[in-house]
C-alpha cells in the first residue's frame, strides 16, 4: 500500500510583504548590475568623448563599478542610466515579479488542490475497500453457515 497522503496547511495567500521583499531583492539586483546602465563606446577617442558629453548632457553619469575602457579602436564606459529611465525600468521589474509571485501563488495553490484531491481518493478508495471487505466477510460466513447447515456434524462411534 503507498503512504498516506495527507495536506498540512494551506496554500500561500497574496502578502504585500512578500511581495514588497521580491520587488526590493529584484530592484537591488538591477541597481548593482548593467541593467541600469548603458554602455557607450566608440572606435575613436574624439567619438567616444562626444558620445559620452551627449549622454552625460541626457542625464546618464559615468559609473564607478565599471572600468573606462581606453584601447586603439574600442573606447568604452558603461554610464548610469537617468533616474526617470531608471524608475520606469522599476516599474517594469514590478511588474515582472507581481506576475512571477502571482504564477507562483496560483501553482501552489494548483499543489494544494492536487494534493487534497489525491487524499480524497486515498481516503474514498479505502473507505470503498473496507466495505468490499467487510462485505465480503459477511458473505463468506452466510455461506459457512449454509455449509454447516448443510450436512450433520461427523459422528465418530468410541
Amino acid at each position: 500500500m503507498t503512504d498516506k497522503i495527507k495536506v498540512v496547511g494551506a496554500p500561500p495567500k497574496w502578502s504585500d510583504e512578500e511581495f514588497n521583499r521580491r520587488v526590493d531583492a529584484w530592484v537591488n539586483v538591477y541597481r548593482q548590475t548593467e541593467r541600469s546602465m548603458e554602455l557607450v563606446q566608440a572606435p575613436l577617442g574624439h567619438q567616444f568623448l562626444q558620445a559620452v558629453i551627449d549622454k552625460a548632457n541626457a542625464g546618464y553619469t559615468v559609473t564607478s563599478k565599471k572600468d573606462v575602457k581606453h584601447l586603439p579602436l574600442d573606447y568604452s564606459v558603461w554610464m548610469v542610466k537617468p533616474l526617470d529611465q531608471q524608475q520606469a525600468d522599476i516599474e517594469v521589474i514590478k511588474k515582472d515579479v507581481k506576475a512571477e509571485y502571482v504564477a507562483h501563488l496560483e501553482s501552489e495553490r494548483a499543489r494544494y488542490q492536487e494534493q487534497l484531491r489525491q487524499q480524497l481518493i486515498q481516503a474514498r478508495e479505502e473507505k470503498d475497500r473496507k466495505t468490499a471487505e467487510q462485505a465480503k466477510a459477511k458473505q463468506m460466513a452466510e455461506i459457512e453457515k449454509e455449509v454447516q447447515a448443510c450436512y450433520k456434524p461427523l459422528v465418530i462411534p468410541e
